[in-house]
């Protein structure tokens, strides 16, 4: 601006406030023209972050600095340079969010709040000898209530942070009774090791307890494994197995597209006998993948040879659904993360209820469906009496035995799915009719 212009803004501080009181001012510019085109205009970074920091209020939102580049020339008319766009961004997000040790320190704040906002929860947290922050788990009060209802299945898993400080997210779940996911613990740790998840898991336990046939499934993480045999050493882990098929992909490349369907059949079989019949057909396509899964073990990744029903939980997807929920919020600074996870846990359970306020059938729909399919097949089973609860159920040449007293059909669905299969139907009608 030229020293000759007229334009002139003059203000003065009320006594010692932060309000301001205008002088003067004198809004025509009389600038030459020649001191327009030739004069360099400038934008600060702290006016550039000021004017952009809504944009960056929803973390999911992508403005990256090219952008701020043309929303300053189109807004203010001044080109800047891509660091200086970059450095807006850095400045305008913490403006928003604060730095990424502002977070750790007002950890215990945030976990007081958590605990009185949600009374009789389990949080813990544990610091370094140096008073470094190293684990975090939280159990919400709703959380730890509605696993009383639920089958003790229990899908854990861990995603990398993003942040400034790293460290990992881990989260355990399971499925309700109308099959929809419900979240039991998460929290913070240093990294995926033996130490971290013991911590984890002497917390859930301390939280959940041990259950009756209870179980955890997981991707075969070494230490998750160790973890599970310390804390619960009567509950057997299990293996997801889409992650072990990709093991299997990584070692033995020729045999993935022919032994695929395979490997998925016999995971999901219930009979012994169909399982055998399709791991001869691996042992005759590549020996080498029939040692592989041996040497994992039946018992950790074949339905039928289950110590512990396992149902239908044969991968942890349920907990990489989580993960995937959460991408863009693992770069958030450590509170605003965490309330990311509380406020998708809460609108989940909400949205849940909510559907459960409006089923009308004693099962939800995913069962309620099944029952129909069921139901729809066992029209054609002829159904033949043995004694009182002890049937013989012909189906399209092939008999099966179901007794009603143990609730179990020998084609195996009735008590591993727990839900009355085809023949078990046949039965009921028949008995009932």
């Amino acid at each position: 601006m030229s020293e000759e212009c007229q334009w002139v803004f003059k203000a003065s501080c009320l006594n010692d406030t932060t309000i301001f009181r205008v002088r003067c001012f004198n809004n025509d510019h009389t600038c030459p023209l020649k001191e327009k085109v030739m004069s360099q205009r400038q934008a600060t970074i702290g006016l550039i972050a000021g004017i952009v920091a809504p944009k960056y209020e929803n973390h999911k939102r992508k403005h990256t600095p090219k952008d701020i580049q043309e929303d300053v020339k189109r807004d203010l008319g001044v080109d800047i340079n891509y660091m200086k766009a970059w450095r807006s961004k850095e400045r305008a997000i913490k403006m928003l969010r604060g730095g990424p040790t502002e977070g750790y320190i007002k950890m215990p704040s945030y976990l007081y709040m958590l605990d009185t906002v949600y009374p009789n929860s389990y949080i813990r947290m544990h610091k370094s000898t140096d008073n470094e922050f190293m684990y975090l788990f939280i159990a919400l009060y709703p959380f730890i209530k509605g696993f009383e209802h639920c089958r003790p299945i229990v899908v854990v898993d861990g995603a990398h942070l993003k942040g400034a400080y790293k460290g990992t997210f881990v989260s355990a779940s399971t499925l309700d009774g109308a099959g929809c996911i419900l979240p039991l613990a998460y929290g913070v740790i240093d990294s995926e090791n033996d130490n971290s998840w013991t911590w984890f898991f002497e917390h859930f336990r301390g939280a959940f307890g041990e259950r009756v046939n209870m179980c955890v499934v997981s991707d075969r993480h070494e230490s998750i494994i160790k973890a599970v045999s310390r804390v619960y050493p009567s509950v057997p882990h299990y293996a997801c197995v889409w992650h072990l098929w990709q093991n299997v992909c990584k070692y033995y490349k020729k045999s993935k597209n022919t032994l695929s369907d395979v490997f998925y059949a016999m995971a999901k079989a219930y009979r012994q006998e169909d399982f055998d019949e399709m791991m001869k057909k691996v042992e005759d396509m590549d020996h080498r993948v029939k040692d592989y899964l041996m040497l994992a073990g039946y018992e950790k990744w074949a339905r039928v040879y289950a110590p512990v029903n396992r149902g239908r939980m044969m991968t942890s997807n349920i907990a990489e659904c989580i993960n995937s929920c959460l991408v863009e919020a693992r770069e958030l600074p450590i509170i605003d993360f965490l309330e990311q996870v509380r406020i998708l846990f809460g609108d989940w359970n909400c949205r849940n209820r909510e559907k459960a306020t409006y089923t009308f059938t004693t099962l939800g729909r995913k069962f309620q469906e099944m029952l129909v399919v069921n139901e729809a097949k066992s029209s054609r089973m002829t159904v033949r009496p043995s004694s009182e609860s002890l049937y013989g159920v012909d189906d399209n040449g092939r008999r099966y035995i179901v007794c009603l007293i143990s609730k179990t059909c020998s084609c195996g669905r009735f008590q591993l799915d727990e839900i009355p299969c085809s023949h078990a139907i046949a039965v009921l009608r028949k008995k009932h009719n």
